[in-house]
Parts: C-alpha cells; sequence; structure tokens
C-alpha cells in the first residue's frame, strides 16, 4: 500500500511539473511572438509621409516626415497662414519604443515628437507617447507618399489631350523614379525631369523642372509639359495609367511598356 502512495505521489509531482513547463512555454512563446511581430519588423514602414496637422493659430501645418532605414528623419513643417508660409525643418535619429518611434532633434535640447507607425501612414502622439483624443484625433495623421503600382515603371504615352500619339516606348514615355522623386519624361524630343510627390496613391503634385534643349520638329513636348502643369490626380489599373486635372477627361494616357 505504502509503495502505491509513494508512485501516485511521484505522478502528481510530475503531473504539475510538466503542467508548470507548459505554462512557462506557452508564456514564452506569446512573449517571442509579441516581440517578433511588431511594426519595425512586419511593416513598410521606411519612406515619407505626409499630412496637414491640426493648428492653433494658422489654417494648418502641412507635414513632411522621412523615415529612413539607418533610423535618421527629417520632419519638414510648413506652417499655412493667409498666404504666408512659415517653414521648419529638423533632423535628427529616432529609436523604436514597440510600434511607436521616438524622434530626436540632433542638437542640444533638440525637440522630442513620438509617431505612431500604423499601416501605410503615422500617427503623431502626445508629449508622454499617448494617442491624442477629442475630435480632431483623425487628423493628426500623416499618410505615406508614393504609388509602387506606377512608379519605377515605364509607362508609354499613347494619347495627349484626346489625340493618339504614334510612339514607341523609348522616345515617348514616363517614368516616376520613387528614390529621387523625379519624374522622367520624353515625347519624341527632350528629356525632362521634374520633382513630383504623389500622395494618397492617386493626388500628384509635378512640379517644374529641367530638360534638355534639343529644337523639336512637333508641339507634343509643349503639351506634355502642358499637361505636367496641370495634372492634380491620377488613376491606373495593372497595365494603363492616366494623368488628370479634377474630374476632366484624362489629359494623358499611357500603357505599361513590359520588361
Amino acid at each position: 500500500m505504502k509503495t502505491t502512495k509513494n508512485i501516485f505521489a511521484a505522478l502528481t509531482i510530475a503531473l504539475i511539473v510538466f503542467s508548470c513547463s507548459n505554462q512557462k512555454h506557452s508564456v514564452s512563446s506569446q512573449q517571442s511572438f509579441e516581440n517578433h511581430h511588431t511594426a519595425e519588423n512586419s511593416l513598410d514602414w521606411e519612406g515619407t509621409y505626409m499630412g496637414i496637422l491640426p493648428c492653433a493659430d494658422c489654417e494648418g501645418i502641412e507635414t513632411w516626415l522621412t523615415l529612413n532605414n539607418d533610423l535618421s528623419f527629417k520632419l519638414v513643417r510648413n506652417y499655412l497662414k493667409n498666404e504666408d508660409i512659415l517653414s521648419d525643418t529638423i533632423f535628427g535619429n529616432f529609436e523604436w519604443q514597440k510600434n511607436n518611434v521616438k524622434l530626436q532633434e540632433n542638437k542640444t535640447n533638440g525637440e522630442t515628437i513620438f509617431f505612431r507607425i500604423e499601416e501605410n501612414q503615422v500617427r503623431q502622439l502626445t508629449n508622454d507617447a499617448e494617442q491624442i483624443e477629442g475630435e480632431l484625433a483623425n487628423h493628426y495623421v500623416l499618410t505615406k507618399t508614393g504609388n509602387p503600382a506606377v512608379e519605377n515603371k515605364r509607362w508609354q504615352i499613347v494619347e495627349i489631350f484626346g489625340k493618339t500619339v504614334n510612339s514607341k516606348p523609348d522616345t515617348h514615355y514616363l517614368i516616376f523614379h520613387a528614390d529621387e522623386n523625379k519624374l522622367e519624361a520624353k515625347a519624341n524630343c527632350n528629356i525632362i525631369l521634374s520633382p513630383y510627390n504623389i500622395t494618397h496613391q492617386y493626388r500628384i503634385k509635378i512640379s517644374q523642372g529641367i530638360s534638355t534643349l534639343m529644337a523639336c520638329e512637333d508641339n507634343l513636348e509643349a503639351e506634355l509639359i502642358k499637361v505636367l502643369d496641370m495634372v492634380d490626380n491620377i488613376s491606373f489599373s495593372d497595365s494603363t495609367l492616366t494623368l488628370n486635372k479634377g474630374r476632366m477627361a484624362p489629359l494623358l494616357k499611357l500603357k505599361l511598356v513590359e520588361n
């Protein structure tokens, strides 16, 4: 009888030890998952974000935040008041705090700012790294710029202002170079290079650029430059791209050049 009791006690102890071991392993696995499944390693966070943030004494703060893979950042803030724009640019480094980043300006007593990294956007936080609440909460969001669906691809021009263009992929094209935010364009004449920004995937702003100085045989380049000056949005599918002004008919139609 004594032997039976000893065996029962040993089995009970073994079960307790096994149960505790399993619980520790489960907690450890959960902690490991939480530590590894963060915005830093699960989201495509590197890039530039833009938005208009609320302002107490101006019309809004046009904000551009660039986060680099080497943990450096650039923050540009344009304070919009009447027709005046007061700009403020700071550089620094940031560190990860779970799903948040802490921006520290590179100067003595520099500014510290917190953002939460979300899917294709960042959310500015309070000075205590807490989410801003209230009616304006959703206005403290910057959206990632650019559009991988159209960038770093060659688009052949097929129509300008509703007129069909007799074109070739190497003589009539647009390429949005994402790394440089430079648009490369050609309409059988000069190569045009213009800064651009795509926000909210569909909104686009193309700034005045530079070009080579060859004399053109037709007016296609002049029409292309006019389009680039007018356009404010794009639409696209897997194989087509249009540049548009508001809800007008497309100003420029293009097709994807397959590699």
